[in-house]
């Protein structure tokens, strides 16, 4: 999945990756995936200052992180996970989050309505390079 319309690192994302770098046992690793709706239909985009989706919907998925390289060895935070709908839904934004349940938004993105029936599942894919 392309993401559309905005993408970014929230302005708790920056402070979760600065705490990590400070004490990575304090600061939980932001690798929860969680999806939500009613963002687009209000004309609404992912800014720095998101703290939460719109709408979230679904359980949060634990995903599976990695380093990655995109330009030079390990310069890529990827985090995937999958959501599964447990009723019809119109998913058009997404975040990761450093708890199962409230925390901090490391990162939100919004896009195109993707119509969802129950138990059809979304596999994000998420990057974050630090350049």
């Amino acid at each position: 999945l392309a993401f559309g319309t905005a993408t970014v690192v929230t302005d708790a994302g920056k402070a979760v990756i600065a705490a990590r770098m400070f004490d990575a046992a304090a600061q939980a690793e932001p690798k929860h995936v969680a999806m939500g709706t009613g963002a687009t239909g209000a004309g609404r985009t992912a800014v720095a200052a998101d703290t939460a989706l719109s709408t979230e919907v679904e359980t949060r998925t634990s995903g599976t992180s990695s380093a990655v390289t995109t330009t030079v060895t390990n310069d890529t935070h990827r985090v995937v996970g999958t959501v599964t709908a447990t009723a019809p839904r119109s998913v058009d934004e997404a975040a990761i989050f450093d708890a199962a349940a409230v925390g901090n938004m490391y990162v939100s993105a919004t896009f195109g309505v993707i119509t969802l029936a129950t138990a059809d599942s979304i596999a994000f894919t998420w990057k974050v390079k630090f350049a």
